[in-house]
């Protein structure tokens, strides 16, 4: 049984995002080198409709090798028996359960991480720098990544260490959602300061016109900011971003250098009052929230398989708790996504929108227009998207979206409706 519905989850899977990709990818070969009529009052003069038609055809490419590389590694991994030789490996090397979890969860991210290496240079060096926005040399590039290896590995380790600890205890699996809730909350309250620094050199905003103007709306908006900085993505690529990370006394505004050093200083301003207005809408708890949920379901899956019984054995691994384990993430992978990916996209669209709505009652939704759209020109961003992969995939809503939104307050109300 276990198996069987593995293979058929996974199968699914396989099916419905391969069609979405070639949905998309027909989609996108329909569009024709003429701008379509509803685009063409909202992009500016001059830009480059058909270059960004290629550039979003090729980071398709790049998604669907990926998309079909992660698919086909976790099929050899499990069905080929990759998974259940790691599990003897670490079983040998240790005895215990937590040491061999640690092993087993490490080994079985790193495989899955270095498979998908070849897509991220790639992505970088073939797409990225034909399209001139990568910076990063091959060094620069393979230190960021190695050092996300590192960390993914590290923290898979860490997890798949802790819960085999826990499976076989007493009320185990009720302090492993007790740890999930709480590793989240210190993730998100260590970040800006343990991990940012590790990729980014990160300095304080200069003194200017651009800082007083965003310490103005950090005061008319009661955002508690502890720093405002500045980091060094033109290191590695010319695209352009701000972003709010941590809560209390860790809350960091970050703006890309690309944009704080490009941008018109009311649209800057305006970037940053959509990232407030994420915190003003309590997006960060709620986010966090989301996650949770999520996870919840891996433990409650987790607990009912353990109840059942035979999982490992299904796969061909041992009957340890650290096979278990690491089995339920593997397994919980290939179903999850299926029932949570639309519906985090979903609410991760709406809460764009909500942010949008806030930035432009304090900074003017003309800003806020300008700064998109300035976003979406400089990263060839204005190519729409065929509606289902949208549905599925879309974290933000298309620019084109976002602005007539923002046009749409702007109108007066009609009378009588």
């Amino acid at each position: 049984m276990w198996s069987l519905f593995f293979w058929l989850s996974l199968s699914l899977g396989a099916l419905i995002e391969t069609t979405l990709v070639l949905g998309q990818w027909g989609w996108l070969n329909k569009l024709d080198r003429a701008v379509p009529p509803a685009l063409a009052p909202l992009l500016p003069e001059g830009y480059g409709w058909w270059r960004g038609v290629s550039y979003a055809r090729e980071l398709l490419r790049v998604f669907l090798g990926s998309l079909l590389t992660r698919y086909a590694g976790l099929a050899v991994i499990v069905g080929a028996g990759g998974l259940a030789g790691m599990s003897r490996l670490a079983e040998k090397a240790f005895s215990g359960p937590i040491e061999a979890g640690f092993a087993l969860g490490a080994m079985t991210v790193a495989v899955m991480s270095l498979l998908d290496l070849p897509w991220g240079l790639y992505g970088t060096f073939r797409v990225e720098t034909r399209f001139g926005f990568n910076r990063s040399s091959i060094g620069l590039y393979l230190r960021d990544t190695l050092l996300k290896i590192s960390l993914s590995v590290a923290l898979a380790g860490f997890m798949a260490a802790a819960a085999a600890f826990l499976v076989s205890r007493p009320c185990g699996f009720a302090w492993a959602l007790a740890g999930v809730a709480v590793f989240d909350v210190a993730v998100a309250f260590f970040f800006p300061s343990l991990v940012l620094p590790l990729f980014y050199r990160l300095r304080p905003l200069p003194d200017g016109p651009l800082k007083t103007r965003i310490e103005s709306l950090f005061e008319r908006t009661g955002f508690p900011a502890s720093a405002l900085l500045v980091a060094d993505e033109s290191r590695r690529s010319t695209h352009r971003n701000a972003f709010f990370a941590g809560f209390g006394r860790s809350r960091r505004v970050v703006l890309f250098d690309t944009l704080s050093e490009n941008f018109p200083d009311d649209e800057a301003a305006a970037v940053v009052a959509h990232e407030i207005g994420h915190w003003k809408e309590n997006h960060v708890p709620v986010g966090i929230g989301l996650l949770f949920a999520a996870q919840s379901t891996l433990v409650l899956f987790a607990a009912f398989a353990w109840q059942e019984g035979g999982l490992t054995e299904a796969f061909g691994l041992p009957p340890r708790a650290e096979a278990f384990v690491v089995m339920i993430a593997v397994y919980w992978s290939a179903i999850a996504g299926l029932f949570l990916q639309p519906l985090l996209s979903a609410s991760s669209r709406r809460r764009e929108f909500e942010a949008d709505r806030y930035a432009a009652a304090f900074e003017g939704p003309e800003a806020l227009i300008r700064a998109l759209a300035r976003l979406a020109t400089d990263s060839l961003a204005w190519t729409p998207s065929e509606p289902r992969f949208s549905a599925w995939y879309a974290t933000h809503p298309s620019t084109a979206e976002r602005i007539l939104a923002l046009k749409s307050r702007e109108r007066p109300p009609i009378s009588g409706k």
